[in-house]
């Protein structure tokens, strides 16, 4: 959907350029307000809202006030749009509609009854809104909303046993993930998942009991229960980390910048220069580049700590104009429109990777990555590319990109390693090859998801015959 400025002035209707297709406001998602503002015709207010079947129905609400003419104003569409969404033929067939923005609160009661796992997780979010940051916090609501919740959430905490949260686990890892509206899919069992979607459901599932492992020892710590057993029977599944595989090519990220548009164009190249998120990049103000080094400031990053990313000459270069005619407290980048980009890039940007021939899970975030892989290919060391990211130790960046750095690592053996003896040249040619492959020598892919050792203290073999047998 197209976004428009804010339609609730003459000022900001008067600097819209006129077209054919409307300009949309957001009421609440799948319910929106729009203006037609079409060449040679009166100003209208139309109201659109989306059906189950992801199609919108779209009604004309009237004339809306201009320098020239009497009308609607912005606050008098909106009450006769909604009094439209309100109409009884609409229900069957309408969206559920739900606020914009993120969800800051559990859609939770607390039980009557007794101390349930939901009155748990009530004094767990508490909490995380003093200790997290704004980005985890929402992240953490929007989990125990959609995951928790409807699961566990009136499960008496003295109740709560090992076999619940086995059934819980089953659950999570047979349901399908949803992608943004679009309806729930049908559970898929376990037996039947590939290695790939297993391991993300895993992921997915330990984040999850991590969750409700600490929500459950605050409850037993605020002394709300006596026993230790809702905590003690939350153990995280094993599963094996996978090395970040996609990532561009310097050839590939030069099709992609080409395929933008270009005000995404130079939000591509700003991540590409630095391997910041795109979250940081639209928070980015004048005054935090070339802010006391070479390179920007990153004062709202995603963790509690901020830092200075260095920039390459040519990155710098094009900060710098970037900049140029700015206030030190304006926003650098924003869109064509003038507005803060915040997720306004997705659609986008998927549909520049379409144009581009790339890989169609490729996202946005995939540019940190790409970042971070080419430093680790040309031989950066990892404490540095940790550092430029804003990692707290070289930790994550080891585990994610360190089966790239073959080529700094046969550099550093052929730099470090005595001869033992001379030997024939006849085998140069064909060690030329094998050095060309290996740089691009791709990640081993398990074919499953079990680890070689976990907290079971069984070997990977076993476990997969255990697997076979179960199934």
């Amino acid at each position: 959907m197209d976004h428009a400025p804010k339609l609730d002035t003459l000022e900001t209707i008067k600097a819209l350029p006129e077209r054919r297709e409307p300009y949309w406001n957001i009421l609440e998602y799948c319910r929106h307000i729009g203006l037609e503002k079409k060449p040679a015709k009166p100003l209208h207010w139309v109201a659109r809202i989306r059906k189950k079947d992801g199609r919108y129905r779209q009604r004309r609400l009237g004339p809306a006030v201009s320098e020239n003419s009497q009308g609607l104003s912005y606050e008098a569409a909106i009450a006769l749009a909604r009094a439209w969404f309100a109409e009884q033929e609409l229900q069957g067939i309408a969206s559920a509609s739900y606020p914009v923005g993120t969800t800051q609160h559990l859609r939770y009661s607390k039980s009557e009854t007794g101390f349930t796992v939901g009155d748990a997780l009530i004094d767990y979010v508490e909490w995380k809104r003093i200790a997290a940051t704004q980005t985890t916090f929402e992240t953490l609501v929007a989990l125990i909303n959609f995951h928790i919740l409807p699961r566990l959430g009136s499960v008496q905490l003295d109740e709560l046993t090992g076999n619940t949260i086995t059934n819980f686990c089953r659950a999570i890892l047979e349901t399908p993930p949803k992608r943004g509206n679009q309806a729930l899919k049908a559970r898929v069992k376990i037996e039947s998942l590939d290695p790939d979607a297993l391991r993300r459901r895993k992921g997915t599932l330990n984040t999850l009991l991590g969750i409700l492992r600490i929500a459950m020892q605050m409850a037993w710590e605020n002394g709300h229960t006596a026993s230790e057993r809702s905590w003690r029977c939350i153990h995280r599944v094993p599963n094996l980390e996978v090395p970040r595989q996609i990532f561009l090519t310097r050839a590939q990220c030069r099709e992609l910048i080409a395929a933008c548009r270009p005000d995404l164009a130079d939000l591509v190249r700003a991540a590409l220069y630095t391997g910041c998120r795109v979250s940081e990049l639209s928070a980015l103000r004048v005054c935090d580049v070339g802010k006391d080094i070479f390179g920007i400031y990153v004062s709202s990053p995603k963790g509690w700590r901020p830092r200075y990313v260095y920039l390459p000459e040519e990155g710098m270069r094009f900060f710098l104009a970037k900049c140029a005619g700015k206030a030190d407290d304006d926003i650098v980048f924003r869109t064509g429109a003038g507005q803060i980009w915040k997720t306004r890039h997705k659609h986008l940007f998927k549909a520049a990777v379409e144009k581009a021939g790339l890989p169609h899970e490729f996202v946005f975030h995939g540019l940190r990555h790409t970042y971070a892989s080419q430093l680790v290919q040309a031989g950066a060391p990892l404490a540095i590319v940790a550092r430029q990211l804003g990692h707290a130790n070289t930790d994550t960046v080891s585990r994610t990109y360190g089966h790239l750095s073959c080529e700094s690592i046969e550099r550093e053996l052929a730099l470090r390693f005595a001869a033992l003896e001379d030997q024939p040249r006849e085998y140069d040619v064909r060690m030329r090859s094998l050095r060309k492959s290996l740089q691009a020598l791709p990640p081993v892919i398990p074919a499953s998801s079990w680890p070689r050792s976990n907290f079971a203290l069984c070997r990977g073999d076993e476990l997969q015959f255990v697997s076979r047998r179960g199934a």
